[in-house]
């Protein structure tokens, strides 16, 4: 059994899931999320380390789905992989019934990336586009702080990437070297409304990372052994300081020809339509899988141990004494703080009270 036909099984298993759990719902992002299928999958599977059942384990490396729209193969994944999720306050193992809740309201799976609705595998909301990378900076930029090997993936829309923030955030990657950072954009050629522009094509991306002094690594986005080989080679530098980023070829609605092209953006196929789209699918499956035995070719990397001393629990301090510790005792009984300055001591307050 080969490493690439094992990938593609389960790309297309997790394709499976998301057209399923997208026409149940009657909303979501199928074609984004099967544009991901194969770099989901060689991330989850095989690159990252992590522990399925202790999402927030310390040292384990972080996925910031910048792309929010695009989640539902993640949850697809984390379903088959039994990943834990919480409810009620306490965490429980997921199950692929639990995808059928898809944007349901007190479902802790949300049409986006959402840690409050209960799924702590992510550490931030994302989907209001173009904050991801920003978001995967600070956890690049804390786990450098807190001395820890932790990486950290952020996948971007090619869309996305007409956002000026995407660009503000590569540039204090650059700035800082943040090579445990791998920013990976998923070039599938459309957004919402139709194609991309020529800036947004594979090769204007890849000019736009190289010109932040960033080395861009391009990739067919379908091809197993060209995925693993990026993230192996990435992860052999992510404690230098030479940052590079994933520029990734992709289809939308990889694996079902009849919803690729304009038109099926956040329309998930339903009856006729999703019985066709399952069946293209399937049908690449065979073709793809023919050298596949009983098993799968890769495994989950388990994260390093968490070494460190526990943290001393949170204290509840008096705002008013939280300002003076910052030096803002004055200003606050004058009345008057500017609001930017007003934002930074409340940060630094939050600071005293909970390390």
């Amino acid at each position: 059994m080969s490493f690439e036909a094992a990938v593609h099984a389960k790309a297309i298993r997790l394709g499976l899931l998301s057209l399923d759990m997208c026409a149940k719902a009657g909303s979501g992002h199928p074609t984004s999320a099967l544009s991901l299928g194969h770099l989901v999958t060689v991330l989850l599977y095989h690159a990252m380390r992590w522990v399925p059942d202790d999402p927030t384990y310390p040292t384990s490396d972080r996925l910031v789905l910048s792309e929010g729209h695009a989640v539902p193969v993640v949850y697809a994944a984390f379903a088959d992989l039994g990943g834990a999720i919480e409810r009620d306050g306490h965490l429980r193992s997921a199950v692929l019934s639990d995808l059928d809740t898809l944007r349901v309201d007190g479902s802790s799976f949300d049409g986006h990336p959402n840690p409050r609705a209960g799924f702590p595998f992510f550490d931030a909301a994302t989907g209001s586009l173009g904050q991801g990378l920003s978001v995967a900076a600070g956890l690049a930029i804390a786990a450098r702080h807190d001395d820890l090997d932790r990486r950290i993936y952020c996948i971007i829309g090619d869309g996305e990437s007409r956002e000026g923030q995407v660009w503000e955030a590569l540039d204090l990657v650059a700035e800082r070297g943040l090579a445990n950072l791998l920013p990976i954009f998923n070039c599938n050629g459309y957004g919402q409304a139709d194609a991309v522009s020529d800036q947004q094509s594979p090769e204007s991306i890849a000019r736009k990372i190289e010109a932040f002094g960033i080395e861009p690594i391009v990739i067919d986005g379908h091809d197993p052994a060209a995925i693993r080989t990026s993230l192996e080679d990435f992860a052999g530098i992510a404690d230098g300081t030479s940052p590079r980023a994933i520029v990734a070829r992709t289809i939308k609605g990889w694996g079902a020809a009849s919803l690729q092209g304009h038109g099926w953006h956040g329309k998930p196929p339903r009856g006729e339509a999703l019985d066709n789209a399952l069946s293209e699918l399937e049908a690449i499956g065979a073709e793809l899988t023919s050298e596949l035995s009983i098993g799968d070719q890769f495994a989950i990397q388990p994260p390093n141990e968490d070494t460190r001393s526990p943290s001393p629990p949170a204290t509840t301090i008096p705002f008013g004494e939280a300002m003076e510790r910052c030096g803002f005792a004055e200003a606050c009984q004058s009345g008057r703080l500017a609001t930017r300055k007003a934002y930074g001591a409340a940060l630094q307050a939050l600071g005293h009270a909970d390390p």
